[in-house]
């Protein structure tokens, strides 16, 4: 679960952004629901205002933590500086897992790793590792190994300590590496992926594979009153012999003939399909916990399903997992339904962004026990677009 996390000199924010989950004594029992983060955030914000780099910002932590022993010694660090300048980029990251409270460091250019360090907090903040450009500098004594480990300049000591069998595997590593693995969605850490990675017959192989997440969607569609009682996962050969799967869709109607009114995917509507292709992200989440990062996730959702998705990750019932979904919405009513302590505004100044989660605005402006949309629609709350200056 992330606490927080931030980044410094990376794409829009020059100076710097802080995203926070917590939540403390002051916030609604009603929202907090005994958690100490949210398992929610909306990032709102006018076009370009910086709102996807808060999402690229966490997908670079993550992928970087836990995948960047991948690349290939010559391949660059994938990251986007502030209008490309040579400067280093920070970031950070505030996170448990296992019931373990864990603070990751990270301050990278293109072209190499100048500090990592990884923080465990219980009584309080205690250092595990710190790297400074290729050469561990401090470490605890269960960490003696990590000597034998050849760091990489564009591969984090996590990423790579779990690629060596060593004699004593460190847990707090593993935590962490474990931890950075559990991202989805479709922001990477210099771009957005199109509808078309999460393509129908992705998810109709995964639906396949996993009937329970099939069981799932075909609820959540079928709660949104699209006249689909059921749907099947058929199965064809492609021209090259290779299994492929695709679904037929079930509609309730009052049609003379008997026969069955099933439909293919060329018959529904866009939105169906685009429901149809991400749910199985959503119940993989939620069975499994982690963090679910989505760009513009209500493209093609109507606003009053909307919050029946969020609900997911809110109601404990649902989200045994304590699984946390971040996303940007174009939908400006969703204000209302997350509540101050769970939205952060971007805004742009003079092309650098900066942000800010409503409970921070001072005063009583905005309350959780009243509208926030009108406010945010009216500019009162910054956010929105400001049209002919």
């Amino acid at each position: 679960m992330i606490y927080s996390f931030g980044a410094k000199n990376f794409c829009s924010f020059k100076e710097g952004m802080n995203i926070s989950f917590e939540l403390n004594a002051k916030v609604p029992k009603n929202v907090s629901q005994g958690r100490k983060a949210s398992t929610v955030l909306g990032i709102k914000g006018a076009n370009a205002s910086g709102k996807t780099g808060v999402l690229k910002a966490l997908s670079f932590i993550s992928s970087f933590a836990s995948h960047s022993f991948n690349n290939a010694d010559e391949d660059p660090i994938r990251l986007i500086s502030f209008f490309n300048n040579s400067k280093p980029s920070e970031f950070y990251i505030d996170f448990e897992i296992n019931g373990i409270r864990y603070i990751y460091e990270l301050k990278v250019t293109n072209k190499e790793v100048l500090r990592e360090a990884l923080y465990k907090k219980i009584s309080r903040r205690s250092l595990i590792f710190e790297r400074i450009k290729n050469v561990v500098i401090k470490k605890t004594s269960a960490l003696e190994e990590i000597e034998l480990i050849q760091l990489r300049s564009n591969a984090s000591l996590i990423s790579t300590a779990t690629r060596y069998k060593l004699s004593k595997p460190n847990d707090d590593l593993l935590n962490a590496f474990i931890f950075f693995t559990l991202f989805q969605g479709n922001v990477y850490s210099i771009g957005v992926l199109g509808d078309t990675y999460y393509s129908l017959e992705r998810a109709s192989k995964f639906y396949k594979e996993h009937p329970e997440a099939l069981n799932f969607a075909k609820t959540i569609i079928q709660k949104c009153d699209l006249g689909i009682s059921d749907i099947k996962i058929l199965e064809r050969s492609t021209p090259t012999n290779e299994k492929e799967f695709f679904p037929i869709f079930l509609h309730d109607t009052e049609a003379i003939t008997d026969e069955k009114n099933w439909l293919t995917s060329h018959s529904e509507s866009s939105g169906t399909i685009a429901l149809y292709s991400k749910l199985y992200l959503y119940w993989n989440m939620l069975r499994g916990g982690g963090v679910l990062v989505m760009d513009e996730f209500d493209v093609h959702c109507h606003p009053m399903l909307l919050p029946h998705l969020i609900e997911l990750f809110i109601d404990p019932e649902t989200n045994k997992t304590n699984a946390q979904f971040i996303f940007t919405a174009h939908s400006t009513d969703i204000i209302d339904f997350l509540g101050k302590y769970r939205v952060v505004l971007v805004n742009k100044d003079k092309s650098e962004s900066f942000c800010y989660r409503l409970d921070e605005i001072p005063g009583d402006l905005v309350r959780n026990d009243r509208p926030i949309a009108p406010l945010y629609r009216d500019g009162k709350i910054g956010g929105v677009p400001r049209y002919g200056e």
